[in-house]
């Protein structure tokens, strides 16, 4: 027996072919060409692209927060769902940085929040990131991913009330 790849199929006790779990996908390396990573400490905005929004008329953030990110695009929560394909705006502010990155994107796809029907989840793909911003998000990543990062991000969630943690 191996381990399941991309598209196998597993039997199930009902006797269908499922996709493999969750934990099995979560054990297989990363096959992204740009890795994600999780973000704290940022202020994101999404703006929906179009002739009115550009004159500045009608122009509504749509963005909550920043789940992960990458030089190939962001996961984000919004406000409402948001049509795949829709060209986007987004703004990102990283506080550590005091830097930010603007870049434009295609909503690659866009599910309503399971405990949260009022939130929903959208995938951003990045189209021509320059050069220098690519170059930032990796720093980001750097910091972010670093082990510096996390014991600073574990004393915070050990320092905090209780119910700010939810």
């Amino acid at each position: 027996m191996g381990e399941a790849k991309e598209g196998d199929l597993l039997p199930s006790s009902a006797g269908r072919n499922d996709p493999p779990s969750s934990s099995v996908r979560n054990q297989r390396a990363e096959l992204r060409r740009h890795p994600r990573f999780k973000t704290d400490e940022t202020n994101v905005q999404l703006y929906i692209k179009g002739l009115l929004s550009t004159l500045g008329i009608g122009r509504k953030n749509a963005a909550l927060t920043a789940v992960n990110l990458s030089e190939g695009g962001i996961l984000l929560t919004t406000t409402s769902k948001l049509n795949k394909g829709a060209k986007v705006q987004v703004r990102i502010e990283i506080e550590k940085f005091k830097d930010v990155i603007e870049a434009e994107g295609t909503v690659a796809w866009c599910f309503q929040n399971a405990r949260d029907t009022e939130t929903w989840y959208a995938g951003i793909s990045f189209e021509k990131l320059p050069p220098p911003q690519a170059a930032l998000i990796a720093k980001m990543r750097s910091w972010f991913t670093s082990p510096e990062y996390r014991q600073k991000s574990a004393t915070k969630k050990r320092l905090a009330p209780p119910e700010l943690l939810h």
